[in-house]
């Protein structure tokens, strides 16, 4: 047993791969998990592909289709699971195409990706897409199944922090509130992907890590 003043937490999330033939040959080389600003510049003026029907596919097709010539939005099931806004704005964009029951099954190219191969799994009919880069947004699981039941987490797993867990027990017994990326109790910490309402990228996770690192410090000079 170890005991520790303070805690940070940083085990992150594993994000659900797409089940196609050698999408393992492109991680990071055209199959993405998020759309920002440096991905959309790969994909300007190109045709892109993004798999997912919930919040996050859909931002992700509006922000690429900004760039794009065309954004293909891959839907699993016959519906989409995303808010009532972003999805009345999703369907009513000129250069995003819904194609619903569909799903890639085979990635190639060379060192980068170039296509992709759709199969409508109603119909069977299958066809192949031209592309530079593929974002799945199908949803991640973050790595939290070993915490004790004290530390909160959202209805996904992630861990909540900062006054989203000041009403916690062992905050209301404290003098103080819980700083940014303070968890439920006092003196645990938690950054990055496997926080609740982090951004998920790498550069996102290392401003958290410093953030928390400072909280951490703050707290061992006993001025927290």
């Amino acid at each position: 047993m170890l005991r520790a003043k303070a805690v940070l937490i940083t085990t992150g999330a594993d994000y659900r791969r797409l089940e196609a033939e050698g999408r393992e040959q492109f991680e990071g080389a055209g199959v993405y998990y998020a759309a920002t600003a440096l991905e959309g510049q790969l994909c300007r003026n190109e045709t892109v592909v993004v798999a997912g029907s919930g919040n996050s596919a859909g931002q992700a097709a509006m922000f690429l289709s900004e760039g794009a010539a065309k954004v293909l939005l891959l839907v699993r099931g016959n519906s989409m699971k995303m808010s009532d806004y972003l999805s009345r704005r999703v369907q009513a964009h000129d250069n995003i195409e819904i194609l619903y029951q569909t799903e890639i099954r085979k990635m190639s190219g060379g060192k980068k990706l170039e296509q992709i191969e759709l199969e409508n799994t109603e119909t069977g009919e299958r066809r192949t897409v031209r592309t530079p880069a593929v974002f799945s947004m199908i949803g991640a699981k973050p790595c939290t199944d070993w915490l004790l039941p004290e530390i909160e987490r959202d209805a996904k797993g992630f861990i909540n922090t900062g006054m989203s867990v000041a009403g916690a027990p062992a905050w209301q017994a404290s003098k103080r509130q819980p700083t940014p990326l303070e968890t439920s109790l006092p003196g645990i910490f938690a950054a990055g992907d496997v926080r609740s309402g982090s951004v998920k990228r790498c550069a996102a996770a290392v401003g958290e890590g410093g953030m928390a690192v400072a909280g951490i410090q703050m707290r061992l000079a006993g001025s927290s």
